[in-house]
């Protein structure tokens, strides 16, 4: 093996050890070995020797320094809606009624939303608890400091707030414009955001014995190696009251080896075809049945919003087998869906390509393409963002970046971006030598060079006399 390969090899298992110690997440498929790519180009951009001494500099770094954190955001997986998996909610409605006949305004519910991504998961919750009058303090906590941005903001485009109905869209939100909505309800604006980290342990309740009546981890174990999933999951039944309930995902389920923790042991509690857990100690008969919870197969089929039968078979969770193929087809399948304006099924394919493969540019790039034409913007900026995170002369996400600090009056922002697509445009090779998608969407990719190039020192001749 020459020095370069194993260097390389080097980097990607370090690497790989890096992620699961900072977020419990297993890479799986082609992720780790993209890694090494990405490394070479942060390694260069903060002048670093060679990526084995950018990934050692790594090692002594907690998960919440500055250069961690940007990749952590990176790898984490934001896929997310207001009212998502509405038989779990249905499940989750007649829970709060149970618990909350003995809630007061001086003691509301106390209800931990885990890796609540942007936002939506945590602010549903407290709709439910709002249409059932039932006092609640809701927290959200995640990993990734830019989904906690959005979810503070509460600033929400049409494409999350797809599975709202009409009525609970204007009792709990106010438009901004044609296409944005803003948080703007008492009970949802008490909502609480933080950052944490769930191999850590769990943030405390208001509660006098700082436990939480109901817990959500929803389609989040799936991202964690074994060991890790076993530490998270011992952390969620220790904050558990004693008569509380741990919601996962509905595709999820706790193995048996993991209800049986050093500490305080779960037990599953069966509700139609979907599973609970309660502490071991709680008794069979205080256990209520929260009505038709239905077995949801794959929660992306929710994505691709029903009858979708063709693309049943795209799951969500991660799976161990041939996720490169995997990446490669949903990537090709969303072009075609975007070619034919059918940017919803095209949005599936994406969310799913990306949370199979974080290391993808182009899948994030796609992605911008697609929130911008569903005109979620800021979803759409923070995609062409992570593309530029992991190739910064990606020219096409530059572009699409910039025109979005455009319309959003952000000159200085939308400076930069152009100034950006010119570098990328000027580089050699060109970043999007090994681009499935994005060139056959485009066109003539000279052409689209030209358009690009035409466009970016317009726009920076006009921002210059501003």
């Amino acid at each position: 093996m020459n020095q370069g390969r194993y260097q390389r090899r080097q980097v990607i298992t370090q690497a790989c050890v890096l992620f699961e110690r900072w977020t419990g997440f297993a890479l799986r498929g082609a992720a780790p070995t993209r890694i090494a790519d990405t490394f070479a180009r942060r390694a260069e951009a903060l002048g670093y020797d060679d990526p084995l001494t950018y990934v050692e500099a790594l090692q002594d770094l907690s998960s919440t320094a500055a250069e961690p954190q940007r990749l952590v955001n990176l790898i984490t997986n934001g896929l997310t809606a207001f009212w998502r998996d509405e038989p779990q909610l249905l499940a989750l409605r007649s829970i709060l009624r149970n618990l909350g006949a003995s809630a007061t305004p001086e003691r509301p519910l106390q209800i931990w939303c885990a890796g609540v991504s942007t936002g939506e998961e945590a602010y549903t919750v407290a709709m439910i608890a709002s249409e059932e009058n039932i006092p609640a303090d809701v927290l959200g906590t995640d990993v990734n400091t830019e989904f906690l941005s959005v979810a503070r903001r509460g600033h929400y485009g049409t494409w999350s707030l797809r599975r709202l109905d009409e009525a609970r869209r204007d009792t709990f939100l106010r438009p901004i414009d044609e296409h944005t909505y803003a948080i703007n309800h008492p009970e949802l604006e008490r909502v609480r955001f933080d950052h944490h980290n769930l191999l850590h342990t769990a943030p405390r309740s208001r509660r006098a014995d700082m436990r939480w009546d109901v817990i959500l981890c929803r389609n989040v174990l799936i991202y964690f190696t074994p060991r890790a999933s076993a530490t998270v999951v011992g952390h969620l039944a220790d904050a558990l009251a004693c008569d509380g309930y741990l919601m996962l995902g509905s595709s999820e389920q706790i193995h048996v080896e993991q209800l049986n923790t050093e500490g305080p042991r779960l037990r599953a509690t069966r509700h139609g075809e979907g599973f609970l857990y309660r502490r071991y100690e709680t008794k069979p008969g205080q256990t209520i049945e929260p009505g038709a919870w239905t077995f949801s197969e794959s929660t992306l089929d929710e994505l691709l919003d029903p009858p979708a039968p063709e693309y049943s078979g795209l799951d969500e969770t991660t799976s161990d087998v041939g996720l490169n193929d995997t990446v490669v087809r949903l990537l090709e399948t969303a072009g075609e869906h975007i070619r034919q304006r059918e940017l919803r099924l095209a949005m599936a394919c994406l969310e799913a390509a990306t949370s199979y493969d974080p290391f993808v540019v182009e899948g994030h790039c796609l992605l911008g393409q697609v929130l911008a034409q569903l005109d979620a913007g800021h979803s759409a900026l923070k995609a062409y963002q992570k593309a530029l995170f992991l190739e910064p002369f990606h020219w096409v996400a530059a572009w699409g970046a910039a025109r979005i600090y455009e319309n959003f009056g952000e000159h200085d922002a939308a400076r930069r971006a152009w100034r950006q697509t010119l570098e990328g445009l000027a580089a050699s090779p060109d970043p999007l030598r090994y681009s499935r998608v994005i060139p056959r969407l485009a066109g003539p990719l000279e052409d689209t060079r030209q358009q690009a190039h035409q466009e970016a020192h317009r726009a920076l001749s006009v921002v210059s006399e501003l």
